[in-house]
């Protein structure tokens, strides 16, 4: 983590202002947070939003904070500007948001964002286990802003550092059913798994994965969505994130599952399978066979979480037994933005200059004043005014969020 940089400036970014070294920082700040990695939170998801949604990319405010001397970014919130002052979660229909951030002040960020004239800031399903959050509920208050955070549905997790076996172990009954449909369906096809993580291949990957939806329960990939996707993937191979299984029946593809590999973190992005093979257990197979796969191909570095994102399923209810609350956020200010951040000492000397001021003025029309000495008398009040008051010590500024996330 950094402490607060003390030049570090806070920018406001349109999707112009995004230049490919940037993106590339982007990626590097999400993907270096370890168990709290989140492909949700890179460029290379926003960018493919950026490029197939016109109307988003109008709309589209990066916070961020930037190092003085590199241009690095050290801390990121993506934004929609809704209306003039008011602001949300940028693509807000995504499963969950974050500050991204490897700072421990986050109040240069919520400082921009009072500056740039956010009045109205709507942050949408953010981790309460995040530390991040917290202080960036903490740097909004100090900043004058006043903020609600409530329960908004919940992570699915399940930690992962005792490995595979560990994993393995953990949900034995799972593992024991799965196990079982394996050798079941291999009696009656030839089953076959892959997984595909190169860019150069990855994109025919996709359109396996994409072509399987339609004969899923799902329903066919909107073309907009379709687009962003394909996107994501082709970005994430680039970057070394993605895997995508696919499992066949015969040769043909019966079961996809998409995941991402960032950071310590395997998340789960989606999955479809034909329901022709429904019978066969492809899913649950291909599933397990998904989590084998992610928590063994990398000895020397497994991950040590994963991370089936919010929304409750049957494979996501008997495998993520740590579903910690997910966060809205809602921050409103209404004071001008210069007198929200003086610092306190300059408060309490403006404080104390104008009371004794008043008290001089009331003193001046109760007291006799020697008509021919105007000019003596201003001179004198001149004198009497007393230096500045000594520095106060700043004060605390509101209650700081609870671990639990949910204060007021």
């Amino acid at each position: 983590m950094n402490a607060r940089l003390p030049d570090a400036r806070g920018e406001l970014l349109r999707a112009q202002d995004l230049d490919a070294g940037f993106g590339t920082a982007w990626d590097a700040l999400a993907a270096g947070r370890g168990v709290l990695a989140d492909c949700f939170d890179t460029h290379a998801w926003a960018s493919g939003v950026l490029r197939h949604n016109p109307a988003a990319a109008d709309r589209a405010r990066i916070a961020a904070v930037l190092d003085p001397a590199t241009g690095a970014p050290h801390s990121i919130l993506a934004l929609e500007e809704l209306a003039p002052g008011r602001f949300a979660t940028f693509a807000a229909d995504r499963p969950r948001s974050r500050v991204v951030s490897d700072a421990d002040d986050l109040t240069p960020l919520a400082e921009q964002l009072a500056r740039a004239g956010v009045r109205d800031l709507r942050l949408h399903r953010m981790p309460s286990r995040d530390p991040a959050t917290h202080r960036l509920l903490g740097a909004l208050r100090r900043t004058g802003y006043r903020v609600h955070a409530r329960e908004r549905s919940c992570d699915m997790l399940a930690d992962a550092r005792d490995g595979w076996a560990g994993h393995r172990s953990r949900f034995k009954s799972f593992h024991t059913h799965c196990g079982r449909v394996s050798r079941k369906a291999a009696k009656q096809a030839d089953i076959t798994f892959e997984v595909q993580t190169e860019p150069d291949r990855i994109g025919d990957g996709f359109e396996v994965y994409a072509d399987l939806f339609p004969r899923s329960w799902k329903g066919p990939l909107n073309p907009q969505t379709r687009a962003e996707r394909r996107d994501l993937v082709q970005r994430a191979a680039e970057n070394g994130w993605v895997r995508l299984y696919i499992l066949r029946v015969d040769g043909r593809p019966a079961a996809t599952y998409l995941w991402f590999r960032v950071g310590g973190v395997a998340l789960w992005h989606s999955t479809a399978y034909d329901e022709e093979f429904a019978a066969l257990g492809v899913g649950n197979i291909a599933m397990w066979q998904a989590h084998e796969h992610i928590l063994t191909e990398d000895a020397d570095d497994p991950p040590a979480l994963v991370d089936l994102l919010p929304t409750s399923t049957e494979q996501k209810l008997r495998l993520a037994p740590e579903r910690p609350p997910l966060l809205d956020i809602e921050a409103v200010r209404e004071r001008p933005f210069a007198a929200a951040v003086l610092p306190v000492r300059a408060l309490a000397r403006t404080a104390k200059a104008g009371a004794t001021a008043r008290l001089k003025a009331r003193a001046r029309r109760t007291a006799p004043v020697p008509a021919t000495a105007p000019q003596a008398t201003a001179q004198a009040t001149a004198q009497a005014t007393p230096e500045a008051a000594p520095e106060a010590a700043p004060q605390p500024h509101g209650p700081q969020a609870s671990p639990g996330g949910t204060t007021a």
